[in-house]
């Protein structure tokens, strides 16, 4: 069986960190997205691979080949323009045309190898001509929703479409399985509502299996804070640490709780690193520093002196400066935040915090959650930025900024500090 995987949207609502990235190549505790699909591709014995790309394919087709080094087949086909799942689907159809069937995955998608299992297992039980994975929410009108009848039949399916749009609090989960006759019949009808609806009123089976565990579909940043702590939570808790040879820890470091750090890091005298943590190949955590739960430092990463993350996400190549402090926020590659910094993660007056979208404001479903800021930027010393906002990509931000709204990709921020000098009165 081959796997189809779409990668190809742009990811509008996780700017600006999918400025110049697809979604499935945001770092996930030290790998993309995508990687976590491979490797559950492989357990399941899948290794042939149709990945369509659109958006960011340069950094995919760079990273992963043609998948040999991945012990896997990989075939790209190209959507040059974002028309939809239906359309990127049809976009592999002379890929799949010869198979009996296939399997769906979105790469927008935390998956693990048992979801795959599961739906393909399911499908198999009840020689279903279509299975999705499917999952409780509470959210539905942010997904595809399906009616579940019984013995697990799929009455109806309806697509994403806004707050009314929905028919129960089961969302499409992002892996199902298709007979290739759906390739004709999406074709024709256009939309997978459609197609799905002809197929249950010609009585073909269309199944759903349930999905009851921790699940991410990366829509808001937040779902990325979300996806690490899974990831996080499954790779590390109950297992112990690791600690490659080659890392140097200091004898007067204190690490509590479960941590990964991997080859070449270094991590200076007087720190205390409080697991789950990941920490990637060759980064440097200066004296001092606290990292604390539920942080991610890809490779490459310099931290300063006494550095605070909390529940944090820093990409390849990041430099922070000394005395900075990160909390629920996350960071793309070679970006320099300067010292003495601070990304606030909540208002002292407890206010709802909105993450501005275009026109609309969404409320965020948090109470803490801090900025998101793009590739290549540079936040000057003494910086502070507000709460959700989001900096993007290439902007450089003089010292000494206060940052309490969004700023533009490739953006000079600077203030007009106004200095009034007087005489003091002295007493007679």
């Amino acid at each position: 069986m081959k796997a189809l995987v779409l990668t190809a949207g742009k990811g509008r609502r996780l700017m600006p960190l999918t400025s110049n990235r697809s979604k499935a190549m945001l770092m996930i505790a030290g790998q993309p997205v995508l990687q976590y699909i491979i490797e559950s591709l492989k357990e399941n014995d899948i290794h042939e691979l149709v990945v369509v790309v659109g958006h960011g394919r340069e950094e995919i087709i760079d990273y992963f080949d043609m998948g040999a080094d991945q012990d896997i087949s990989i075939r790209y086909v190209i959507q040059h323009e974002q028309k939809g799942v239906e359309h990127a689907i049809l976009s592999a159809y002379n890929d799949l045309e010869n198979e009996e069937e296939f399997l769906l995955v979105n790469g927008d998608v935390l998956v693990e190898p048992d979801m795959v299992t599961r739906t393909l297992n399911n499908h198999n039980t009840m020689n279903a001509d279509v299975t999705m994975l499917v999952t409780l929410v509470s959210n539905p009108q942010q997904f595809g929703t399906v009616k579940i009848g019984r013995n697990g039949v799929v009455e109806r399916l309806v697509e994403k479409g806004g707050p009314d749009r929905y028919v129960s609090n089961y969302a499409v989960a992002g892996v199902s399985v298709f007979k290739t006759e759906i390739l004709e019949l999406l074709e024709k009808y256009g939309t997978m509502e459609k197609t799905i609806e002809k197929m249950i009123e010609t009585n073909k089976t269309v199944a759903a299996a349930v999905w009851e565990k921790e699940w991410a579909e990366f829509t808001w940043p937040w779902d990325i804070l979300k996806a690490n702590q899974i990831v996080l939570d499954r790779k590390l808790r109950g297992y112990g640490s690791f600690i490659a040879e080659s890392a140097e820890i200091h004898k007067n470091v204190v690490l509590e709780g479960p941590v990964f750090i991997d080859e070449g890091s270094i991590i200076r005298p007087g720190t205390t690193i409080r697991g789950p943590v990941h920490i990637g190949k060759r980064v440097y955590v200066g004296n001092n520093s606290l990292v604390r739960e539920y942080s991610s430092l890809s490779d490459g990463v310099h931290i300063g002196y006494s550095v605070e993350l909390r529940n944090s996400m820093v990409f390849e190549r990041v430099n922070i400066g000394r005395m900075t402090y990160l909390a629920d926020s996350i960071v793309g590659s070679d970006t320099c935040i300067e010292a003495g910094a601070q990304l606030w993660n909540w208002r002292p007056s407890g206010e709802t915090l909105y993450l501005t979208d275009g026109d609309e404001k969404i409320r965020v479903p948090l109470t803490k959650m801090g900025a998101m800021i793009g590739d290549h930027v540079i936040i000057g010393v003494n910086t502070s930025i507000y709460p959700a906002t989001r900096i993007g990509e290439g902007t450089i931000i003089d010292p000494g900024c206060v940052i309490n709204r969004d700023i533009p990709e490739r953006s000079k921020v600077s203030h007009v500090q106004t200095i009034t000098v007087e005489p003091l009165e002295l007493e007679k």
